[in-house]
């Protein structure tokens, strides 16, 4: 249907060759009037079909035309009809209608500018249903379960935390109760987790219960296991929840022993009839045979207006229409390498979609299986700061659930974001069949993947919508902005264009990483990418997302020349951010290590890169500190040198008021901080948190250059792979084959677990651990790296051969000493002579061969494999 518009001119523009005369309304000029048009103002319309009327003042015959085919022109004795095609796109468009005098040189311009289509917005809501009240059992103040129904995602119910707070657990769990009218129908329900950067409270094991009207009790639904993240949880009914008078969530466990709720969406859906005009409820193909006149006959303008261009061929399904794989969710991984916290791509649908600030876009889904959960995820990589010193913007996350059918995504933030649809499993992504979805209209930035040309690819970064781009190579996704991969990404030669080669640099960079972790080795690669990211707010960091770099820093890791060949620094970094992710806190991440232990990843790539040993003179001083302080003890003997760490758990001994053994060793000898020479006392000599994280790597990279090249190759790969199943029922398979090693049960109890504490009480009655009370699991292991450390040195050692002991102890890692160690939060190190001294023997009576002084001395100043520079396909 088209529509008429008429256009009643209260002001206008004239265009006269000499002078200009009063302006008014009217069709003809006085007698000897100079030649003029008279046209109306620049006019803006929405994105509807209409027929414009404009009444045109002129004294000289004229034309009028368009420059653009959307909008035609017709001309009538007093004006101009201008007709408009609906524009069907998601950007705004203009037409220039030029009325030209065909006797001079007199001509006038009519700019019109058509908004961008918002058909989607005339798509049928969800209605929501409204609670009455809501209730909690309990709450934190300022954090009330009134925040689960004020339409404000940024706004949470959170139980109670810090001193008097609220340990969800199974007998205590946290109760949210919702009451209703009782006159109303429930579809589903959409949990929203919190949606900042934190998940303290996001639901895991969750029972929900009903009571219907004229029910004196509640009834449970369903009990759900739910993976404790930020991504929506919808609840859908098969058979519609009516006349509903409460419904109450019991949660009995979430994230951090907590529980949270942003907002609780209870709704009826709302049917679209489906379009018997389309191959499939996809709606991204035509039937044979359909008419324009039946295409009339649809009433929702978005469907209406898609099957046109689809009739037209002028609609392109590209990046629009694509299926989507299950993943293994970045939390499956997380645990499965017993590295808590850390996780891989969060955003692993990548889908080429830009988002318009403040737009509604449809998306068609089909293919969810019943019972999983999939969820739309908007991220603007980019919000409207600047700054790098953790002073600038960073990427902002609006969540939304899908359903199979049509979803509407009104999506609010202020900067446009990238489209990522998240469809993950928990280790059995393979039983779940691809879903498809159709991003109706929506605007194509597109995303760079190897089977692209480097050409196409340069063509998308030059024309992209967003300021950012994904770009998605075989084992890594990362986000960078699209001027910096347009102008930076150079291949190795310096010049010509590299995207192909760029993502398989990253790809190699971390599968070395996975191959010295034994990833490989021990089958337990995933089928997820990991992830980098440029940023607005500091140099180089490991982010909520993965790998961050500040977008001033794309010069140098988007160019494959200098990665490869000029700056050992920023595969260095790439990889220690990296190593964040792969981090098993607390087994090979205790007290000291957390800027540590990941660059074991670091070094091994470096090397793999082919730069020389010599990494800014790095690897040289290590063996010069090796010779002069840890063989020959020149560091401190002849200088008076305090021990921040000692000395701060001296100031805080209060915080081991739960063993009074530990406290009283912690102040008598925490009250003389200062470090002794080796030689005098090693029990007191520098500890190797003493050390700054370079030469604390030291003992660790000569250890595996040592025996990796000495008939242990898999050294690394076989100790990280028996760290990572120490907590396992029988422990590690790797080392030994006997069971439960006594150290491995300590470590688990240290790590909080009751059960492997008991266990060790029961095998170990003698133990001084036992006797003397020294674990406390629901302390947790920041009140004592000890365990953690005698757990990797007895690992190391079994799989050597060798009691290395001796070696561990000449680098520091036994002192017997109390410290409080500043390492992103403050964690505890208390090793005292009886730990010691129960350790060692139960060392030595493993029968390993020794290690003697030159061994330690070999071991030390081993100088590790060169490596020839890699060539990178492009």
């Amino acid at each position: 249907m088209k529509n008429i518009r008429k256009i009643m001119l209260t002001g206008f523009a004239a265009l006269s060759l000499l002078a200009a005369i009063p302006s008014v309304a009217q069709s003809t000029l006085p007698t000897g009037a100079l030649p003029m048009i008279v046209t109306p103002h620049n006019q803006t319309l929405n994105y509807k079909e209409r027929t414009l009327c404009f009444d045109i003042t002129a004294n000289v015959d004229y034309t009028a035309t368009s420059d653009a085919a959307w909008a035609t022109v017709t001309k009538s004795q007093n004006g101009i009809y201008v007709h408009v095609d609906q524009n069907y796109y998601g950007e705004s468009r203009t037409a220039n209608i030029t009325f030209k005098s065909a006797t001079t040189d007199l001509s006038q311009v009519l700019k019109l500018t058509q908004q961008a289509d918002a058909s989607a917005n005339e798509l049928p809501q969800d209605p929501v249903i409204r609670p009455t009240n809501v209730t909690a059992n309990n709450s934190m103040s300022g954090h009330s379960a009134n925040l689960t129904l004020d339409k404000d995602y940024a706004s949470i119910w959170h139980t109670a935390w810090g001193a008097g707070g609220f340990n969800v657990t199974e007998s205590n769990p946290a109760v949210l109760t919702y009451s209703f009218s009782g006159n109303n129908q429930i579809d589903y329900i959409n949990y929203v987790p919190r949606q900042d950067s934190q998940t303290n409270g996001s639901f895991e094991k969750v029972q929900v219960l009903i009571r219907l009207q004229g029910e004196s009790a509640f009834t449970l639904y369903k009990t759900f296991n739910w993976s404790g993240d930020n991504s929506v949880k919808q609840i859908s009914f098969e058979t519609p929840l009516k006349n509903v008078v409460q419904i109450q969530f019991r949660v009995l466990s979430g994230a951090g022993d907590f529980a949270s709720c942003a907002e609780m969406e209870f709704r009826q859906r709302t049917s679209m009839s489906a379009f018997d005009i389309f191959t499939d409820d996809l709606y991204a193909s035509l039937k044979p045979g359909v008419t324009e006149a039946q295409i009339d006959t649809i009433s929702v303008p978005l469907i209406r207006a898609l099957a046109h261009q689809l009739y037209n061929g002028t609609y392109s399904t590209k990046y629009r229409v694509a299926e989507y794989p299950c993943y293994n969710s970045p939390r499956y991984y997380s645990k499965l390498w017993n590295a808590p916290g850390k996780y891989y791509d969060q955003l692993s649908g990548v889908t080429g979609i830009n988002i318009p600030s403040g737009s509604t876009t449809a998306v068609v889904v089909r293919g969810i299986p019943s019972g999983m959960n999939v969820t739309l995820k908007v991220v603007a990589w980019y919000e409207g700061k600047d700054g790098g010193n953790f002073d600038g913007g960073n990427p902002i996350t609006s969540t939304f659930a899908l359903n199979n059918g049509i979803n509407v995504i009104n999506y609010t933030f202020g900067y446009d974001g990238l489209a990522y649809i998240c469809y993950t499993a928990e280790g059995n992504s393979s039983d779940y069949a691809p879903i498809k979805a159709h991003f109706i209209n929506g605007q194509v930035n597109g995303y760079l993947s190897p089977e692209k040309t480097n050409e196409e690819m340069h063509a998308l970064t030059g024309n992209a919508k967003n300021i950012c781009m994904d770009v998605v190579g075989k084992h890594v996704h990362s986000v960078w902005t699209s001027k910096g991969l347009h102008n930076y990404c150079k291949s190795t030669d310096g010049t010509s264009i590299g995207y192909r080669q760029y993502m398989n640099v990253l790809d190699t960079l971390i599968t070395w990483e996975q191959r010295l972790l034994g990833f490989e080795k021990y089958n337990s690669l995933p089928n997820l990418r990991t992830m980098a990211y440029s940023n607005y707010t500091y140099y180089m960091f490991q982010g909520g997302f993965g790998v961050s770099f500040h977008h001033t820093q794309e010069r140098r890791v988007l160019n494959c020349r200098t990665l490869v060949y000029n700056d050992e620094d920023a595969i260095w970094g790439l990889s220690h951010e990296w190593g964040h992710q792969h981090q098993m806190l607390p087994y090979f991440n205790w007290a000291g290590m957390s800027e540590v232990s990941n660059n074991m990843n670091s070094y091994y790539n470096v090397m793999h890169m082919g730069y020389p040993y010599d990494r800014e003179g790095q690897f040289r001083n290590w063996i010069n500190f090796a010779n002069n302080v840890v063989l020959n003890d020149n560091a401190y003997a002849s200088e008076r040198k305090v021990s921040e760490h000692r000395r701060q758990a001296f100031l805080h001994q209060d915080e081991v008021n739960w063993n009074a053994e530990l406290q009283d060793f912690t102040r008598t000898t925490g009250a003389d901080s200062v470090i002794t020479a080796c030689s005098v006392d090693a029990t007191r000599g520098w500890a190797l948190q003493d050390l700054g994280v370079n030469h604390a790597l030291a003992p660790l990279v000569d250890l595996y250059n040592y025996f990796s090249e000495n008939g242990f190759p898999d050294i690394a790969p076989d100790w990280y792979e028996s760290l990572r199943q120490s907590d396992n029922a029988e422990g590690s398979k790797i080392e030994k084959q006997n069971g439960l090693d006594k150290y491995e049960l300590l470590a688990s109890a240290q790590n909080g677990s009751n059960v492997k504490w008991n266990a060790y009480k029961t095998a170990y009655p003698t133990s001084v651990w036992t006797t003397h009370n020294f674990v406390v699991p629901s302390r947790g292991w920041y009140s004592n790296s000890v365990p953690f450390i005698f757990n990797y040195i007895r690992k190391v050692s079994r799989l050597t051969g060798y009691n290395l002991t001796p070696f561990f102890e000449k680098w520091g890692f036994l002192r017997q000493v109390s410290m409080r160690v500043g390492d992103y939060g403050d964690k505890w190190y208390i090793l005292i002579p009886s730990m010691y001294d129960e350790f060692v023997q139960d060392m030595d009576a493993l029968g390993l061969q020794e290690c003697n002084a030159e061994m330690i001395r070999t071991i030390s100043t081993y100088r590790g494999k060169r490596f020839a520079r890699p060539t990178f396909p492009n």
